[in-house]
């Protein structure tokens, strides 16, 4: 058998492992392509050959697996392609192969998803510890990568801004984007927070400090107000109706002191900003764009802008299919809008806009047909709800080449079915009017 066959005809179980093996390590790919780059200037395209190969055997084991899942993906994947290549045909630019990438980071997550769904399922208790770890190790090395920036390792969030004076421009560490850093912290801490509630209690005000404190040296609005909401509400959504009659007073209390807190909070708002070293830069946001400038950091500017010359430049018909990010490229030097449904839009038209679309219906109708099957559907539906959010607004979710793979994992966690229950089984089963012993609860179940 020559080597074309015995490529093709790799034991499954083989795939599957490696896939897992490669999923383990993707965050610390990451980490080590912008550890290389900042460290030694090098360009190697470590992390974008890690992720292409990934994603290729995720793409050849799905379609074993799930073939029906990936069908419509591909296709828009497919309708993303032409306007972009008729743009390069036409003026010979250099930037296809940003497009590829992008288009493949943008239709990832739908790939992976499908996937892990498959595997979720076969797995069961085993695919839930194996997330548990994954996710724990991804998170250790964020806290990790923070504490190395504090001491004064690796790249600062934000570049220094001429018209204003920042003494503290934030912490990246050895991640090469910022904004792509702060969703995947969402991600992570997400998961953390709502399986450390279910099982290890104690463990959630230290998980919640830790996110809280690498949130608050990234700079990130979305980092710091997306940690603060999956910290608030992450306990309320795992509460049942008696615990919810239980913690009524406890909850009462602790909503007074967040009022109270909250009050205190915009009172010394102005000082706790220049403390924080913010204040300088969204004094210039508002005075440069009112409210929204602070809000959406001038996006709502390229928003008008970028689509105005595209419609100038381009005909009709080539906005519906898209003009890539080449064509965009050729006319400003900031081509990204920054906000995920409209960068789509504007470099793969409507294919790419469907994708946006398919990407978050897909996510809640998974979870919607598992509401009474799993625990962990109310927390993600809050995780999703809140990266939608900051895909609209802030842009790097469905873009981002570090999100789409944990993203992926934790949402295929829902196809798990719930633990038996202590009493379930503890009780003795009869068959056949003979009694047999009970079945020992797992893990997940203490």
């Amino acid at each position: 058998m020559n080597w074309q066959n015995r490529l093709l005809f790799v034991s499954p179980q083989l795939l599957d492992r490696l896939i897992l093996v490669m999923a383990a390590l993707f965050v610390l790919v990451d980490w080590l392509n912008g550890l290389l780059r900042h460290s030694l200037g090098s360009l190697l395209p470590l992390s974008a050959a890690f992720k292409a190969l990934l994603l290729a055997l995720l793409l050849w084991r799905g379609w074993q697996l799930c073939r029906s899942e990936l069908r419509l993906p591909l296709l828009l994947l497919v309708l993303m392609l032409p306007g972009p290549l008729y743009i390069k045909w036409l003026t010979g630019h250099p930037y296809l192969l940003s497009d590829l990438q992008l288009i493949a980071k943008a239709g990832a997550m739908l790939l992976a998803l499908a996937y892990f769904a498959a595997r979720a399922k076969t797995l069961q208790q085993d695919y839930l510890r194996y997330v548990d770890a994954v996710v724990l190790a991804a998170f250790m090395l964020l806290l990790l990568n923070t504490v190395l920036g504090v001491v004064g390792y690796g790249g600062t969030a934000y570049q220094p801004m001429e018209q204003v004076s920042q003494k503290f421009l934030g912490i990246k560490g050895y991640f090469v984007s910022t904004n792509e850093l702060s969703a995947l912290l969402l991600v992570l801490s997400g998961w953390l927070l709502c399986r450390s509630w279910q099982r290890r209690r104690w463990a959630y005000p230290l998980i919640a400090l830790a996110a809280f404190f690498i949130a608050a040296l990234m700079l990130t609005k979305t980092g710091l107000f997306g940690i603060l909401l999956l910290v608030l509400l992450t306990p309320l959504l795992l509460m049942d109706k008696r615990q919810w009659q239980q913690a009524k007073p406890y909850l009462l209390a602790a909503g007074l002191v967040v009022v109270v807190l909250t009050a205190l909070l915009l009172y010394h708002l102005t000082a706790l900003l220049q403390w924080v070293g913010l204040y300088d830069k969204l004094q210039f946001a508002y005075q440069q764009r009112g409210l929204s400038g602070i809000l959406l950091s001038s996006r709502d500017f390229y928003l008008q802008r970028n689509f105005a010359l595209v419609a100038e430049h381009y005909p009709h018909w080539l906005q519906v299919l898209g003009v890539g990010q080449g064509g965009v490229r050729l006319l400003l030097k900031k081509y990204f809008i920054e906000l995920d449904f409209f960068d789509l839009l504007l470099f793969y038209g409507v294919a790419g806009a469907l994708l946006f679309c398919l990407s978050f219906l897909r996510l809640f109708s998974l979870l919607w047909s598992r509401m009474a099957k799993s625990e962990l559907v109310l927390p993600l539906a809050l995780l999703n709800l809140l990266l939608l959010a900051v895909a609209l607004l802030a842009g790097h979710v469905l873009t981002s080449g570090m999100l789409w793979l944990p993203w992926a994992l934790i949402n295929a966690a829902v196809l798990v079915n719930r633990a038996p229950s202590v009493l379930t089984t503890a009780m003795p089963q009869t068959v056949g009017g003979a009694s047999t012993p009970a079945v020992q609860p797992d893990s997940e179940a203490r």
